[in-house]
């Protein structure tokens, strides 16, 4: 079940951070991280999907003035299970409207962002420009869905 982040789920997205931080660099331990999730969750722009279980398995933040993904991730152990998608398919349901969307993703050379990189070509994103190196190091890419 997809349902607006709400200020219980704050641990449960610290804890997800953590997890991905191998790839998207250090955030979890990081303040202005730590503020911009509360106020994703205040502003009410930010979404997680969760199991039948109440078991959150992925979080979205989006960042309605520039029509941008903010973040997207989804817990080692929930992916493969759609709900990337579920999350993505909300995000550009909710930009739609304010025109062309645009991620900072995974450059296409880097393994371990592969299936990131194609969640976000599945829902009609085109590679924009180059963006260098994220704070993990990781090459990345700007892609752009213009409809």
């Amino acid at each position: 079940m997809i349902r607006i982040a709400a200020t219980k789920d704050y641990e449960a997205w610290i804890a997800l951070a953590k997890e991905v931080e191998a790839l998207f660099g250090p955030m979890a331990e990081i303040k202005e991280f730590q503020e911009a999730i509360m106020e994703c969750i205040n502003t009410k722009n930010a979404y997680c999907v969760e199991e039948a279980d109440h078991e959150i398995a992925g979080f979205i933040a989006l960042d309605r003035e520039k029509n941008e993904i903010a973040w997207l991730a989804v817990g080692e152990k929930f992916r493969n299970k759609g709900y990337g998608d579920i999350l993505l398919k909300k995000a550009i349901e909710e930009l739609r409207s304010g025109g062309a969307i645009y991620v900072q993703t995974f450059a296409p050379k880097e393994e371990k962002g592969k299936s990131a990189l194609s969640l976000y070509e599945k829902n009609g994103f085109e590679f924009f420009k180059e963006a260098g190196l994220n704070p993990a190091g990781v090459e990345t890419i700007i892609m752009i869905n213009k409809f």
